[in-house]
Parts: C-alpha cells; sequence; structure tokens
C-alpha cells in the first residue's frame, strides 16, 4: 500500500473538487422524469468541464465481462452498487445510488451519495413492481441519514496507529443498532494512481479481515470508505463479532448488484486522507443538498459530512 505525501494528498484533493462538483450536479438533478442516462451525461459533462476524465468509463470487468459503459454508476432501490445508467425514468420517492470517480492530473478520486427522488406524498418504491413497497419520505430520509451517520463513525475512527478491523467493526456495530442490514464483498479501497488501489478496506468486519487482510492506518494513506447499508433486513453479529452480510444477486449485465426486492439499500462514499492529526475528507461537497447535518463523535459539535 502506498503512503502519499502531502503534495500528493493535495493532487488527490484537486480530483475530489471534481467529483464533488460531478455529484452536486447529478443531485441537482434528480427529479422524477430524469433518466438514469441523462444524469449520467450531466456527471460526464461536469468532469470533463474541470478537465478531468471519467475514472469509471471503460472500467474492466473483473471477471472478463463487458468493460463499464458509463461514467457513472447509478443504482435505484434494491440495486446496492454497479447500476448502469439507461432509459430507466426516475419516480418521486426512489431511493438513488449515485457513485462517481474522477482523474485530474494523473490522480483519482471516489465518493458516491444516496438521495431520495423529491415527492409532496409518500410513493411506492418500484412503483411498476406486483411488490412495491410503500414508504413514508421520513423514514427513508432517516435510513439515508443512519448510513451516512455509518460512514461518519467510520471516518471519525480513522485515526494513525487504529487497526483497519476496529474501523469496520464500529461501523457496522453502528448501522445494525439502528436495526439495518449491510452488504459485504464491495469494500472501500485505496486510491491514488487509480481509482482502485490496495488495501481493500471493507465497512463489515468478517474472519478473512481479520485473519490475513488486516491492517493498521499511517498517516499517508489514502483510502475510499464506502458502507452499504440496508433498510428491511435487521443486521446480525455473531458471537465472533463478524456482521452476516444481507445476500445480494448479480444481474444480467455483469454489473448491477442489488438485494432482494422490497429491501432499500443506501451507499455512500468519501476519499479520505489519514493524516498525523485525524482523518481528512477529500471529496467534501458544499451544495444545498451536499449531506446530513451529524453530531461529531468526538466533541457533539454538528458539521456536515457530505
Amino acid at each position: 500500500m502506498n503512503l502519499r505525501s502531502a503534495e500528493e494528498i493535495a493532487a488527490i484533493e484537486r480530483s475530489g473538487v471534481v467529483v464533488a462538483a460531478a455529484l452536486e450536479a447529478a443531485e441537482a438533478a434528480v427529479v422524477a422524469g430524469v433518466s438514469t442516462a441523462e444524469l449520467d451525461a450531466l456527471v460526464r459533462a461536469t468532469i470533463v468541464a474541470h478537465g478531468a476524465e471519467p475514472s469509471f468509463l471503460g472500467y474492466p470487468h473483473a471477471a472478463g465481462g463487458p468493460a463499464f459503459p458509463a461514467s457513472s454508476c447509478i443504482s435505484v432501490n434494491n440495486e446496492v452498487v454497479h447500476g448502469i445508467p439507461g432509459v430507466r425514468v426516475l419516480n418521486a420517492g426512489d431511493v438513488v445510488k449515485i457513485d462517481v470517480g474522477a482523474r485530474f492530473a494523473g490522480w483519482c478520486a471516489d465518493a458516491a451519495v444516496t438521495v431520495r427522488v423529491p415527492a409532496n406524498t409518500n410513493h411506492a418504491l418500484d412503483a411498476h413492481a406486483a411488490d412495491a413497497l410503500v414508504i413514508s419520505n421520513a423514514t427513508i430520509d432517516a435510513f439515508i441519514a443512519d448510513a451516512w451517520q455509518t460512514l461518519h463513525v467510520g471516518i471519525s475512527a480513522m485515526q494513525p496507529g487504529m487497526r483497519w478491523s476496529e474501523v469496520a467493526g464500529r461501523m457496522q456495530r453502528f448501522a445494525v443498532s439502528r436495526g439495518h442490514g449491510m452488504v459485504d464483498g464491495w469494500h472501500g479501497h485505496g486510491v491514488g494512481r487509480s481509482v482502485h488501489e490496495a488495501p481493500q478496506a471493507p465497512s463489515t468486519v468478517s474472519a478473512g479481515l481479520r485473519e490475513y487482510r488486516d491492517f493498521t492506518l499511517l498517516p499517508g494513506m489514502v483510502l475510499a470508505i464506502e458502507p452499504i447499508v440496508v433498510m428491511g433486513a435487521q443486521g446480525v453479529i455473531d458471537d465472533s463479532g463478524c456482521l452476516i452480510p444481507v445476500p445480494v444477486s448479480v444481474a444480467a449485465d455483469r454489473w448491477t448488484v442489488a438485494v432482494a426486492p422490497g429491501l432499500v439499500a443506501a451507499h455512500v462514499e468519501h476519499t479520505i486522507a489519514v493524516t498525523r492529526s485525524g482523518p481528512r475528507i477529500l471529496t467534501r461537497r458544499t451544495g444545498v443538498r451536499a449531506g446530513i447535518a451529524l453530531n461529531d463523535c468526538n466533541g457533539g459539535s454538528s458539521r456536515l459530512l457530505g
């Protein structure tokens, strides 16, 4: 794994500014009637306008499938990650995950948000499905806030000398305490010259993490942290402290990952630098819908995490 200099972290943060701008542009356009392809086109245009390039476009499939065909991953409702933008039109009340990576001047950053399509009344998620599920706007908003807080708990723990298994353990304990499940198998990761670098940084604890993938946080590490939280599936932590993950399936397109119909997933992510004084968010957004005001774990002050 790489330890980055202050100058290299600043370069990654400049890419983070591009990612944040693309996410803000896409969030502002999340309304009923817009297609996921239109959102992706906006993401790509924003990245290119900043003199950068999308990291996901043409990304090779790990198992030899087709390369990823879009500039962003857009996943809706029970879809978890890696949704391919297309003709799908968003409905009021849908829960939309937007994941963006960009490369600027040779350095990458990666972040994701989850937003609810604005609605004046409660709506059925997957309104065209036979098992359409009606969830109140307030319940969805509280769930998304829980996902952001799960990420915040992890970021706050990213102090030099901390073992990664402890960071992941804190995230999973918070999510489970809020009545949610979590997905395993799609992990956080190092970020730098490539959008995906070593080490893997899961948001849940498994026997594999403890036995051979754990690591100690050091100043100069840059990691993308991305918990995936599931509403409608109560999380369970076994006697060994490992999470029993929510099952997922992969669509015929070989990219889109989903939990069972009737469940709802949230995916949030930031690129974080570990510094001698603690964690530093490199993909922070500033827009109106940029995040949730959260209580700092160490001091109780309110800050905007997004």
